[in-house]
């Protein structure tokens, strides 16, 4: 048979750039996030945040979290340095999803590795640092503010792994590693 058959193995170049675009948006939500941490590392929340963050959790019943109570948290959280770590793997995490993505939408390899690089430290740094702020509010709230704080452990875990999971793709999928460049070529002398 001379013409390519239709179980012949194509690349998939439509695949490949679909994933860049979900990371493209994916690294844009991480970035945001690791932003917000900076910032709560640096200045910390304002008096209205907190009270407008305190007063849907107090309303529940039970033992009020104070406004002072937050702001041991906010206090203990920085010195543990827990929202730079979480600041820093995001914000290293979403910049290399974001130039591993416009990798990929050119077809280079080198972007798929990027991109599960950056996902690997957005998902033990992110998890890691979230674990320690979760930690520091066990300590200092009261049980309806800190199951905010654990969920954003679940969150960002899922976040991160999802953005794994999909950064991945191109090189565990064969279509889409044959789309990637360079391209290896194998020519078989004997079929000649």
């Amino acid at each position: 048979m001379n013409g390519a058959s239709m179980f012949d193995v194509r690349p998939d170049k439509k695949g490949v750039k679909n994933v860049a675009r979900a990371l493209l948006v994916g690294s844009l939500i991480v970035l945001t996030y690791g932003y917000a941490d900076l910032q709560a590392h640096r200045f910390g929340l304002s008096e209205e945040q907190v009270d407008t963050l305190l007063a849907t959790p107090n309303a529940q019943g039970g033992e009020p979290t104070t406004g002072e109570d937050f702001r041991t948290f906010e206090a203990e959280a920085r010195d543990d340095s827990a929202f730079l770590i979480r600041a820093v793997s995001l914000l290293t995490s979403g910049t290399m999803l974001f130039v591993g993505a416009l990798f990929l939408l050119r077809l280079r390899r080198i972007g798929a590795y990027l991109s599960t690089g950056g996902a690997l430290i957005g998902l033990v740094g992110g998890v890691g640092a979230s674990l320690m702020v979760r930690e520091s509010a066990r300590a200092h709230m009261q049980e309806a503010v800190v199951t905010t704080y654990e969920a954003w452990v679940y969150i960002c875990g899922a976040t991160m792994g999802l953005c794994l999971g999909v950064a991945a793709l191109p090189l565990l999928n064969l279509r889409a590693r044959m789309a990637l460049q360079p391209l290896r070529l194998v020519v078989d002398e004997e079929s000649e």
